[in-house]
């Protein structure tokens, strides 16, 4: 027996591309994710459905025999659905989460420009970080960096690298540097691990002080406290303007950013939008910070 029909959707995308690296692309998963989904359809039915040969995968008799039922199951239900698309009420709200300080000090500042791309599309922002309870909330989408593991049955689509930098206020940063503070935000403890021993190497620690979040540290920083960690997307309106500078520049991190939903981003029109225009921006941010 069959307990998810997500699982028979991922079966039907790897038999497609004949290959579980492409079919995890194409549904904006991991391919760990795709093989979980299908080893779990293979135990519900006591079958092999795919001989693995490298990177590639091939349907046994059994598989070919379910890719066929399969392919008409989901192409009815997919006609079936397009009768419902003239009763969408385009005026409902696509639920966003995104990390506190990036939606004020970035996505905010920016929805004019969304807006401006996709008038149709309505955003209701909610500022929060962590896991997401797609199951018992009413959010559509999370902007969150993979600090954490979301899960096989989240869709997944990276947007970004996480990009940091040391930042002060321009009194600061070109003062001398020999005895400085620094300052850390909880929500972030790792914030310094890259940027430590390059940064106190011209300088020595007077004092460490810690702020609960990333947006305090760096408000901070703009009232000349000490050094904060920024990443470029929080701090970059700031950079261009002259309130923060980035004597050591930008490097990335190793972490990224990821937009997570419930279903399929790329099935979804106003969803697939979002995630286009945020893969976009960002990189336009990266860029522009990054000449400064």
């Amino acid at each position: 027996m069959i307990r998810s029909l997500d699982a028979l959707r991922v079966f039907v995308e790897v038999a497609r591309a004949q290959s579980m690296t492409v079919a995890a692309d194409r549904l904006f998963v991991t391919p760990g994710a795709v093989s979980k989904r299908v080893r779990e359809l293979e135990r519900d039915l006591g079958a092999t459905l795919f001989d693995r040969e490298h990177h590639t995968v091939r349907l046994t008799a059994k598989g070919a025999e379910l890719y066929r039922v399969s392919q008409n199951l989901f192409d009815t239900l997919s006609s079936a659905l397009t009768t419902f698309d003239q009763d969408v009420d385009t005026d409902i709200p696509l639920v966003v989460s995104c990390e506190p300080t990036i939606t004020m000090q970035w996505l905010i500042p920016r929805l004019p420009d969304f807006y401006a791309l996709h008038p149709n599309i309505t955003l209701h922002l909610l500022a929060a970080g962590g896991p997401v309870d797609f199951q018992s909330t009413s959010i559509d989408l999370a902007l969150r960096r993979d600090d954490f593991s979301w899960g096989p049955g989240v869709f997944a689509c990276r947007v970004a690298d996480e990009i940091t930098g040391v930042v002060a206020s321009p009194s600061m940063a070109n003062s001398d540097r020999e005895v400085v503070t620094i300052l850390h935000t909880a929500s972030r403890s790792s914030a310094w691990r890259p940027w430590r021993a390059r940064f106190l190497s011209q300088a020595r620690i007077d004092r460490e002080l810690e702020f609960e979040h990333f947006y305090l540290s760096l408000k901070a920083a703009r009232a000349g406290l000490g050094y904060a960690i920024g990443s470029i997307y929080m701090v970059a309106d700031q950079t261009v303007s002259g309130e923060l500078e980035a004597p050591m520049g930008f490097i990335a991190d190793g972490s990224s950013y990821w937009l997570l939903s419930a279903s399929c981003i790329e099935s979804d029109e106003r969803k697939r939008a979002f995630c286009s225009w945020l893969i976009e921006a960002l990189a336009q941010t990266a860029t522009a910070a990054s000449v400064q």
